[in-house]
């Protein structure tokens, strides 16, 4: 992507609202370090049909023998 990271960070956060005007059940979360400067980290996402039939998912333990 060209430009500042500034500049892609408002655009991430303008397509989520903008993908929130199709989908109201979206869900969406972006996690900064600090409010000043919002160095980003991490975001989550989740549309609205996978929202809704995640609560019918049973929980799923797995092990794995890798150590």
């Amino acid at each position: 992507m060209r430009g500042s990271f500034e500049h892609a960070y408002q655009l991430l956060t303008s397509y989520f609202a903008k993908v929130r005007l199709v989908d109201l059940d979206f869900v969406f979360d972006i996690q900064t370090v600090s409010c000043k400067d919002k160095r980003f980290t991490r975001y989550f996402w989740c549309f609205g049909p996978p929202k809704k039939t995640y609560k019918l998912l049973r929980p799923v333990v797995v092990i794995d023998n890798f150590f």
